[in-house]
């Protein structure tokens, strides 16, 4: 009588214990199934849109840096006047950042300047920003339509003289070196590139 009231007692633990090694022995042959199976690849991370995340580049200041335009016939270099065109000069580095004036081809060459850059891209223009720089020779300024307020977002030009020009333009910028390489600069000489490098 004893006896089985101890062998109902063990019961429970009995069937415990058993329930326990089933479900072990069951993660163990799930994981060796696994084992032949390849590891995932990682993939990058997406938009709402499905496009890959684009890395963010950080902001540049403009009185920091020169930009250099790379042409066939040499190297034009010149620095942005960030104080007085601060939004222009960043926006002239965000296109030499992505590239947009690479293989653009100067469409203007007169004896007062030369000019390049679509004034089509996706029509964007600027508000004109106004500073104490002459147009002189030498200078880097946004296009525009005569008599337009706002400036074009590319198209931008280098005056080889005293442009006799309304003020109403945005002058961004002041060549340092490669002004023979601007006077030598004839309609159909492309940009290889812009690029943007530190102040020395």
């Amino acid at each position: 009588m004893l006896r089985q009231q101890r062998n109902k007692q063990h019961q429970p633990f009995a069937a415990a214990a058993l329930l326990i090694l089933a479900s072990f022995f069951a993660t163990f042959l799930i994981s060796c199934a696994q084992e032949d199976r390849q590891a995932p690849v990682p993939r990058a991370r997406r938009a709402g849109t499905g496009t890959a995340q684009p890395t963010a580049k950080p902001q540049i200041d403009p009185a920091t840096v020169v930009a250099v335009i790379e042409t066939a016939k040499g190297t034009i270099e010149f620095e942005f006047l960030a104080t007085e065109a601060p939004e222009t000069a960043k926006n002239f580095i965000k296109n030499a950042q992505v590239m947009y004036y690479k293989g653009e081809k100067f469409n203007r060459a007169e004896e007062l300047l030369i000019q390049a850059g679509s004034k089509l891209a996706a029509g964007d223009t600027l508000p004109i920003e106004n500073g104490s720089q002459e147009m002189s020779r030498g200078v880097v300024a946004m296009a525009k339509e005569e008599g337009a307020s706002v400036s074009y977002a590319s198209e931008f030009f280098i005056c080889r003289g005293d442009a006799i020009l309304d003020s109403e333009y945005t002058i961004f910028g002041n060549i340092i070196s490669g002004m023979e390489v601007v006077d030598s600069i004839v309609v159909g000489d492309a940009i290889t590139n812009i690029t943007i490098r530190d102040k020395e």
